[in-house]
């Protein structure tokens, strides 16, 4: 889950060496952050929607195995600024699904009521990322004085996933495996089982093989045509445009405005940091870099702590609605009101932040103490991560696909984020950092009580009016 944000992170102290040596602008530069931005948006829609359809392990071996050859372009590239563009474009198509994918694995390993428990640490890596990227980043580029290092550093990664993946990383997806009772295709075996199979076979245990083999054609044969259907449709090539689907639907839309734009809002924070910091306070390169760090203690204690509560507030639902959990198979939520368990406690996590944001830009505004602003970071990082998890209820509701669901928010969040980012310094330069954050709190908490609302009364009502919608299709 690393992969995305580390990747646009640490990219971001390499901006003036790379303007310099290949005798470009810095807007030409920045031009490369837009399309990592839109690639980001490309990758879910063709590789997390295949992950459901073929299944998670051979998807993430040929993303990272992209994004890894991409890594390794780019420290070979000297020359060419074209070169640059299209290899930072594959970097991104390669780095950008494995979050969707990540979030399809949480859906395939845990039943929605103990599913916050893994979202929470997951989500406070990834969101690390963004934070530790600019530091890793700036520290390399400060120690060699290059930027190729940098992609070197990324290069190893790469590689050692793809390796840890390829020998470590089982199939999980259900309609792969089912509940682990299914046996993978080859492609979905670790090379670790693949070569154990293959050194039986040269010690002679052919015989054993032979009678395997036997075994999966008469598996095959006994398939009932239910069975032979599910199994012909597993394999159909994945639907893109499910993913941008799902974003027009109206619980849906609802889930996704209250885990995208917490997102967005908190990308705006991070882009400001380093003209505040560096403008309002006087701190050097390094220390700007460091400052990222508040942030990044925030999402990781904030995903964790509210892992915790999404499993509480879970089992609370259920014991007051007299349902009983299974932690076996998982609920059947058609009956379930999921969205009133994730939101509980929302309106007081919207409060807080509300006020965190507002306070942020005129702790700016008025040069408060260094450590105001970090504090603030600190608490915005983590109810904004708590939201994104909170709301990461699309993974509840379409269980079937939860990684292209995963991608549809991924979508949301990267569309939001490219047009608030658009517009910050703009804004800021008319209106000031203090009411700009101010107007941010405005839209973000007018558009959250919306949906907090709309997602607790209606979520439900309209969530069953989809289902029957798609059961007529």
């Amino acid at each position: 889950m690393l992969a995305s944000p580390l990747t646009a992170t640490i990219y971001l102290p390499l901006l003036p060496l790379l303007a310099a040596h290949f005798h470009v602008s810095l807007q030409a530069i920045n031009l490369t952050l837009t399309l990592y931005i839109v690639f980001q948006a490309i990758s879910p829609l063709l590789f997390a929607t295949a992950s459901d359809s073929f299944g998670r392990r051979p998807i993430y071996l040929i993303t990272f195995s992209v994004y890894t050859l991409a890594s390794l372009g780019l420290v070979l590239n000297k020359t060419s600024y074209a070169g640059l563009l299209v290899l930072r474009a594959m970097q991104s198509l390669g780095a950008s699904a494995v979050l969707a994918i990540s979030y399809g694995v949480i859906a395939d390993l845990c039943v929605p009521s103990e599913g916050g428990a893994m979202q929470g640490p997951a989500m406070g890596a990834a969101n690390l990322a963004v934070c530790v990227g600019p530091v890793v980043g700036g520290w390399v580029a400060l120690g060699s004085g290059s930027y190729q290092w940098v992609f070197w550093c990324l290069v190893i990664y790469g590689g050692v996933v793809v390796v840890i993946v390829g020998f470590g990383l089982p199939e999980t997806a259900r309609n792969v495996v089912g509940n682990g009772e299914k046996k993978a295709r080859w492609w979905g075996r670790t090379w670790w089982s693949l070569l154990t199979v293959w050194r039986r076979s040269r010690k002679g245990s052919m015989d054993s093989t032979k009678v395997n083999l036997d075994e999966e054609k008469t598996e095959k044969n006994d398939r009932t045509p239910e069975e032979y259907a599910l199994k012909k449709h597993r394999f159909e090539i994945p639907n893109p445009w499910a993913a941008v689907r799902i974003i027009f639907w109206k619980d849906t839309a609802l889930v996704l405005w209250m885990a995208g734009s917490p997102y967005a809002i908190w990308y705006c924070v991070q882009a400001s940091i380093p003209p505040v910091y560096k403008d309002t306070y006087g701190v050097n390169d390094f220390q700007i870099g460091l400052s990222y760090l508040a942030g990044g203690f925030g999402t990781v204690i904030g995903g964790y702590t509210n892992g915790k509560l999404m499993d509480w507030n879970y089992k609370l639902t259920a014991r007051q609605i007299g349902h009983t959990i299974d932690k076996v198979s998982g609920d059947d939520l058609n009956n379930f009101p999921i969205e009133k368990a994730r939101a509980r406690g929302s309106w007081y996590m919207l409060a807080v932040y509300l006020c965190a944001l507002a306070g942020y830009g005129w702790a700016i505004k008025f040069h408060a103490h260094v450590s105001i602003p970090l504090i603030l970071q600190f608490v915005l990082a983590a109810i904004s991560t708590a939201f994104q998890q909170t709301f990461n209820a699309l993974l509840d509701i379409f269980p079937a696909s939860p990684s292209t669901a995963a991608a549809s928010g991924n979508i949301t969040r990267c569309t939001l984020s490219a047009v608030a980012v658009a517009v910050l310094q703009p804004m800021v330069d008319r209106m000031g950092r203090g009411w700009y954050f101010t107007l941010l709190s405005l839209v973000g908490g007018g558009g959250g009580i919306i949906a907090i609302w709309l997602t607790t009364t209606r979520g439900m009502t309209w969530r069953h009016q989809r289902l029957r919608i798609d059961a007529i299709e």
